[in-house]
């Protein structure tokens, strides 16, 4: 894709692009949102260099992509509560340090995270993203075939036991309160407010239609409609089968870098190398999505993204927002649809 007002260079051929030309604390401009935001369907992370973001260019920026949201763990910087702090310092390993996405767990799972750090150790840090639709794509037709018609059982709680989260969160809330608060009684209060979701193992991009393999290692728990066992073998083959090199970008931080990752296309995993030292960051969670799988969803090495490149995004500036709406309702749609299934239809006619 060719982008007027910024400059994205591929990382790797599968995922990850760096982009320049921009300032975004200098930006208020939609055209620039918008390219940023194709960028980023399209290569599924993105990242910026030299960003010294202030909260308000910040905030702008995450707008772009949907309702902004606290969430369930984390603090906020004072005055802003849509940017999370996050921090990790010790040598106990954080429980990012595997393959993940973020809060499957939710009917609705966050659609954007944007995390700017803030905080260096001397050496270490690094962060790595994986391509989830890349890997459905490699894998066998008859394996993907299997998968398509799984449902998976996500589940925060489950986690939760398995780590032993849930006796930390029991100490913090007792020192909070200065009452002993046991660890059944957090986990119970837990698991009444977040309930265990099913949603498909491979579902649909809702904004290039690409298959994706949504499983990961926190937080899926099973594969419904076979026995335990079979589930679990399932589950840790595919969770080594993301773990290939070819569909990774690892990304080295600086001062004032900015990565932006598509949560419902990758998965992440935060290298915990540092121990013993600092490390911290502001993280924002932006937009949701419903994990559905689309029938007639694009088949594997489609590119039904490029469908956008036809819009005249300076007319559409000058549209309402409604008709913006629209717009991009109609053009989610034709994502959807296999145009090759299409006009092989046509000629047979």
């Amino acid at each position: 894709m060719n982008f007027r007002h910024i400059e994205a260079s591929p990382m790797t051929p599968t995922i990850g692009a760096m982009i320049s030309g921009v300032d975004l604390n200098n930006t208020r401009s939609e055209d620039v949102y918008e390219e940023i935001k194709q960028a980023l369907w399209q290569y599924g992370v993105v990242f910026f260099r030299k960003q010294a973001l202030k909260p308000e260019a910040y905030i702008r920026l995450g707008q772009n992509f949907g309702e902004m949201e606290q969430h369930e763990f984390f603090p906020h910087i004072e005055g802003h509560p849509q940017i999370q702090l996050i921090s990790h310092q010790g040598t106990e390993a954080p429980e990012t340090d595997r393959w993940h996405t973020d809060v499957t767990f939710r009917k609705k799972p966050n659609m954007v995270s944007i995390l700017r750090i803030t905080d260096l150790p001397p050496s270490g840090g690094d962060t790595m993203w994986m391509h989830a639709g890349a890997a459905f794509e490699a894998l066998n037709p008859g394996m993907q075939q299997m998968l398509e018609g799984l449902q998976a059982d996500h589940d925060l709680p489950w986690h939760f036991r398995r780590a032993n989260i849930h006796e930390r969160l029991a100490q913090r809330a007792s020192a909070k309160s200065g009452m002993v608060v046991t660890a059944n009684a957090q986990e119970c209060k837990m698991i009444e407010s977040t309930p265990t979701v099913s949603h498909p193992a491979v579902i649909t991009h809702p904004y290039n239609g690409r298959k994706i393999l949504f499983v990961n290692s926190i937080w899926t728990k099973r594969l419904l409609g076979m026995h335990m066992d079979l589930s679990d073998a399932v589950l840790n083959m595919l969770y080594e089968w993301v773990k290939k090199p070819e569909f990774m970008v690892r990304f080295r931080w600086e001062k004032d870098s900015v990565a932006m990752w598509d949560n419902c296309a990758t998965q992440h995993y935060a290298v915990f190398d540092y121990a013993p030292h600092y490390r911290a960051g502001q993280r924002m969670t932006c937009g949701s999505f419903v994990p559905t799988l689309k029938q007639g969803a694009a088949s594997p090495g489609a590119q039904p993204a490029a469908l956008r490149q036809l819009i005249d995004t300076t007319r559409l500036q000058a549209a309402s927002p409604q008709e913006r709406q629209a717009v991009d309702a109609i053009f989610s749609a034709l994502e959807g649809v296999d145009l090759n299934a299409v006009a092989s239809a046509a000629q047979r006619r």
